[in-house]
C-alpha cells in the first residue's frame, strides 16, 4: 500500500502574487507610466523601485523583466506591458530559472567582489533572451565600494542590459546611483481598496468573512498587500475558514470597533464611568492598550476630517452614522482629544502597568471634555458700550484741533499722510503741511487717547496686537519730538523703509485722528530697547557688587550671574492686633 503525497499548501501571499500589470493593485501610476514608455521605446536602463513593505516592488521587477522578454504565444512578438505568460522566456522568469534575468538579495551580497561579478556578467550579451536583467532586491544594503564599484556600468551599461532595484530605504541609496535611474514611488494600497481585494480572494478560497472583519484585518496591513493576505492565512486558520470581526479582534489584540466607539463617545460625553467600563470590557477580552488608543485616535482624525468639511470616507464603512455623530462634538473638542491621546500613547509605553495608564488617560480625556472651548469663552465675556461718537456726514474742515471729536466716516489707510524730512510736495495737498492744515480721520470703535510717550505709542500697537511693530518701535526708533497729531522721529539700526508710514498709519487707525510722522537728521533720544539694556546692566551691576553676593561668588569659582528676576513676597505672618487682643486674653483666662 503506498501512501498518496500532500500536495503542498501555497500561502495566499505566494498563491496570488501578480501575473500581470493588470492584476497589480494600487500603482495605476507605475502601471501608466512603464506603458507609455514601452509604446514610446522610451524605456530607461535603469529603474529603481522604492515603497514600504509588502507593496509589489519584487512583483513589479518580475513583471517587467517578463513584459521586456516576452516573444508572445507565436514566438514573434515584442516588448509589451502585457505578457502573455505562455511563452518560454515568460515561463522561465515566472519560475525564477531564466539564465538572463538574475535576481539577487544585496543583504548577501553586499561587497565589491558581488559588484565585480555583474560588471564581468554585463559583458556578455543575452544568452536566449532579449535583454538581460538583473533584479537587486533590497539595493540599499550594499555597501560604498559596492555602489562605487556600478557607477561607471550603471551609467553607460550595453544596450541588451537592464537594472532594476528595490528597496524600502530609498534614503540610503547614495544619490549617484539615483541620478542613474528612473525612480518609481509606489504607493501604500488604501484601506476600501485592500479590503476589497481580500473580499475577491475569499470568494476564491471559499472563506466565510463580513465585511467589518476584512476592514479590520485591512487596517491593520497598513496598505501592504502582503501583510493583508498573510493575516487574511492567519485568521482563516483560526477561525476555519469563518471569520468574524470578534474572533479577528482577538486574534489581532486589537478592540472591536464597538468598543472603540464607545470609549471615545462616553469621554467626549465626560461620563467617566462609562467609558472606564467600556475600556475595561475591552481589556478583559484581549484588547491590547496601545491597540485601544490607536484605534480611538483614528476614530478621532476621521470625525475631525467630517467636522472639517471633508467628504465621508469609504473606509468607515458602517461607522459612517458614528462618525458623523462624533463630528458633532466640534473641531475645537475633537483636536483637544487628538492631543491628549497622542500624548498619552506615547506614554503607554514608559508606564509599568500600561492598563492603568489607558484609564488615567480615559480619565484625563472625560476631564477635559467638560472644559469649555476658547471659544465658549468668548462668547461668556461681557460686551461693553463703545464710547466713539456716532458716524455721520463728511468731515468737517473747520476743526480747530486734531484731537477733537470727528464724524466718523472711515477714511482708507492710504490716505495718512507722512512728511519724511522736509515736507513732500503732492499733487492733492499744499506744501508746507501743518497739523492744524490736516482733516483728522474718522472715530472708530477702537479710538484711543492721543499717546504722550513712545512707551505709550509701543502699548498701544500691543492692545492692537501690532507684535511686529511694537518690536521695531522698541529697537529702531528714537524720540525727537511727540505732540499730539505730530511724531518726529530718528531711525537706528536695520530699520525697515516703511517703518514711518507704517506708524502714521496705524497711529491714525488707533486715535481717530492724522497723525504726520517725520524724520529727523537728529539724534533723538535712547531708543526703548537701549533704555531697557542700560538699565539692565546698571541692576547687573549693583547686584554684582553686594557684598552677599561677593561672597558667592567667591565659594564657587566661575559662576556668573546669567539672569535676575524679582523677589517673590513671602506671605505676611505677622499676627493682626485682633488676634493677638484674641491670645491674650486666652492666656489670661
Amino acid at each position: 500500500m503506498t501512501d498518496t503525497p500532500q500536495q503542498t499548501y501555497r500561502v495566499l501571499a505566494r498563491k496570488y502574487r501578480p501575473e500581470t500589470f493588470s492584476e497589480l493593485i494600487g500603482q495605476e501610476a507605475l502601471v501608466r507610466t512603464l506603458g507609455n514608455a514601452l509604446e514610446l521605446g522610451r524605456l530607461a536602463h535603469a529603474f529603481v523601485l522604492t515603497g514600504v513593505r509588502g507593496i509589489g516592488k519584487t512583483s513589479t521587477a518580475r513583471l517587467l523583466a517578463k513584459g521586456l522578454n516576452c516573444v508572445g504565444a507565436n514566438g514573434t512578438g515584442g516588448a509589451t506591458l502585457n505578457p502573455c505568460g505562455q511563452c518560454e522566456p515568460c515561463k522561465a522568469i515566472t519560475a525564477g530559472r531564466h539564465v538572463d534575468v538574475l535576481e539577487m538579495d544585496a543583504a548577501s551580497h553586499t561587497g565589491v567582489d558581488d559588484a565585480r561579478e555583474i560588471i564581468e556578467g554585463v559583458g556578455y550579451r543575452p544568452v536566449s533572451a532579449r535583454f538581460k536583467i538583473y533584479i537587486i532586491d533590497e539595493v540599499h544594503m550594499m555597501s560604498k565600494n559596492a555602489f562605487n564599484a556600478l557607477l561607471k556600468t550603471l551609467e553607460e551599461p550595453p544596450d541588451a542590459v537592464k537594472f532594476i532595484f528595490a528597496t524600502t530605504e530609498i534614503r540610503k541609496v547614495p544619490v549617484t546611483i539615483l541620478s542613474r535611474c528612473q525612480r518609481y514611488d509606489l504607493r501604500r494600497v488604501p484601506t476600501p481598496m485592500l479590503a476589497d481585494h481580500l473580499s475577491k480572494i475569499c470568494e476564491k478560497e471559499s472563506i466565510n468573512t463580513s465585511p467589518d472583519a476584512l476592514a479590520m484585518i485591512a487596517r491593520a496591513a497598513e496598505g501592504s498587500v502582503r501583510d493583508a493576505l498573510s493575516l487574511l492565512d492567519q485568521a482563516a486558520a483560526m477561525t476555519a475558514d469563518a471569520l468574524s470581526l470578534e474572533l479577528v479582534s482577538d486574534m489581532l489584540g486589537r478592540p472591536g470597533r464597538r468598543d472603540s466607539q464607545a470609549i471615545l463617545t462616553a469621554a467626549l460625553a465626560g461620563e467617566t464611568t462609562t467609558a472606564l467600563t467600556a475600556f475595561a470590557n475591552a481589556y478583559a477580552r484581549g484588547a491590547e492598550p496601545d491597540m485601544l488608543v490607536a484605534d480611538v485616535l483614528d476614530l478621532v482624525h476621521l470625525a475631525s476630517m467630517q467636522a472639517a468639511g471633508a467628504g465621508p470616507d469609504e473606509s468607515t464603512g458602517n461607522d459612517t452614522e458614528t462618525i458623523q455623530n462624533l463630528a458633532e462634538f466640534g473641531i475645537a473638542r475633537l483636536g483637544r482629544a487628538w492631543q491628549l491621546l497622542l500624548k498619552g500613547h506615547g506614554e503607554l509605553a514608559q508606564a509599568p502597568n500600561p492598563a492603568a495608564a489607558g484609564e488615567m488617560l480615559i480619565i484625563r480625556l472625560a476631564h477635559a471634555a467638560m472644559m469649555p472651548t476658547p471659544g465658549d469663552i468668548l462668547q461668556k465675556l461681557p460686551t461693553t458700550p463703545h464710547d466713539a461718537p456716532t458716524a455721520s456726514a463728511q468731515p468737517s474742515k473747520q476743526s480747530a484741533s486734531p484731537a477733537a471729536s470727528q464724524p466718523a466716516q472711515t477714511v482708507a489707510p492710504e490716505s495718512t499722510m507722512l512728511a519724511v524730512g522736509s515736507p513732500q510736495h503732492n499733487d492733492s495737498a499744499p506744501d508746507n503741511v501743518t497739523p492744524d492744515d490736516v482733516a483728522p480721520l474718522a472715530a472708530t470703535p477702537r479710538n484711543h487717547a492721543a499717546p504722550a510717550t513712545l512707551a505709550d505709542i509701543v502699548a498701544l500697537a500691543e492692545i492692537h496686537n501690532e507684535m511686529l511693530l511694537a518690536a521695531r518701535i522698541r529697537n529702531h526708533v528714537r524720540l525727537v519730538s511727540l505732540q499730539p497729531g505730530l511724531l518726529e522721529i530718528s531711525l537706528t539700526g536695520q530699520a525697515p523703509e516703511t517703518l514711518a508710514g507704517d506708524l502714521a498709519k496705524q497711529l491714525g487707525l488707533w486715535t481717530g485722528q492724522r497723525w504726520l510722522v517725520s524724520l529727523s537728521d537728529k539724534t533723538g533720544a535712547n531708543t526703548i530697547a537701549e533704555d531697557a539694556a542700560q538699565a539692565a546692566e546698571m541692576t547687573h551691576d549693583a547686584i554684582a557688587k553686594d557684598p552677599l553676593v561677593v561672597k558667592i561668588m567667591a565659594v564657587f569659582p566661575g559662576a556668573s550671574i546669567d539672569d535676575i528676576k524679582p523677589a517673590v513676597a513671602a506671605p505676611d505672618m505677622t499676627t493682626s492686633d485682633d488676634d493677638a487682643a484674641l491670645d491674650n486674653e486666652e492666656m489670661s483666662g
